[in-house]
């Protein structure tokens, strides 16, 4: 499904972008640029033509391996987003991998724990932070760490004085780059599904062979992280799935705000800017990304409950 998928996303994307306000052939015109002028730069960029075909004509160059050239620079755009596209992928494993670690043990435990002051203090902590807009969030972190407290950049990768140091001097610099755009993300990410594993431990701790277990003389230790905790980790998986896009959308804002030079960036100038190939190219990968993100969520299942099978049944 992976190839419909990409093609029904890509050309959704496409359509939208070119019946939105705005012009690129604009981008290359002055006062004195003469009508006839404009005529041929829209005709030198393809844009004279219908939507529909202009689609067919990036999607036959795409499976020739070429994704065009920038309006704006010339530059490729393949080379472009390669070069973008291990920064976007720092910012959102790494999230994704914290927001894994953070919410099992959360939600395990305020579901174990349930009515108790532990449990009401997840749960007050985990509505603040679904109730937060992100892009908020992240200025607030920039003026209280950055620009008050002075701990770590306001913005940027990596330290331009940085770039003949030690192998270990530019991973911690990036480490502190990645601290502010990491927090703003998972925040909102565990916030959400805290409150899911919650329930689903709650839902689980009242099945009858958890009551048996107890009667069995089995230590909490062992219900919880042997028999409650892989079947209440399915909702999770099922959600995270569905959260890939939003997760993976919404770090292209964070990349913005703190000038994260990761494809989300690039993609937002592109907009601005009425880039056309660049952003196709952005929403491309970050297409695959989100398919590929999908397709582990599917194994997941797999390995949660054996009992899942894919066939094509």
């Amino acid at each position: 499904m992976l190839l419909p998928l990409v093609t029904g996303m890509t050309f959704l994307a496409f359509a939208v972008m070119h019946f939105a306000p705005g012009d690129p052939g604009t981008m290359f015109m002055n006062p004195d640029t003469r009508a006839e002028d404009y005529v041929q730069i829209k005709n030198n960029l393809g844009l004279d033509k219908p939507v529909i075909i202009q689609y067919f004509y990036w999607l036959l160059n795409v499976f020739k391996g070429n994704l065009g050239y920038s309006y704006i620079s010339g530059e490729s755009v393949f080379i472009t987003i390669i070069e973008r596209l291990p920064a976007t992928l720092i910012l959102s494993v790494s999230s994704l991998i914290l927001i894994f670690t953070v919410t099992f043990p959360l939600g395990l435990i305020a579901g174990f724990k349930k009515g108790s002051y532990i449990d009401h203090t997840i749960t007050v902590l985990s509505f603040i932070g679904l109730s937060i807009p992100a892009f908020w969030l992240g200025l607030v972190l920039i003026i209280i760490f950055s620009l008050k407290l002075n701990l770590f950049p306001t913005s940027g990768f990596l330290d331009p004085a940085l770039y003949s140091a030690s192998f270990f001097v530019r991973a911690m610099d990036v480490l502190k780059h990645l601290v502010l755009p990491l927090a703003t993300i998972i925040i909102g990410g565990v916030a959400g599904l805290t409150r899911y594993h919650r329930f689903g431990i709650i839902s689980i701790l009242k099945q009858n062979y958890i009551t048996a277990a107890y009667a069995r003389g089995i230590s909490d230790r062992i219900i919880l992280f042997k028999h409650a905790f892989k079947n209440a980790a399915l909702p999770v998986i099922t959600i995270l799935g569905m959260q890939l896009p939003s997760l993976i959308g919404g770090s292209f804002i964070i990349e913005y705000i703190f000038s994260w030079p990761g494809m989300g960036q690039l993609g937002i100038s592109a907009i601005f800017s009425r880039d056309y190939p660049v952003l196709m190219g952005t929403l491309l990968f970050s297409s695959i990304l989100i398919i590929t993100g999908n397709l582990i969520a599917d194994i997941a299942y797999a390995c949660a409950d054996p009992r899942i099978q894919y066939s094509k049944k």
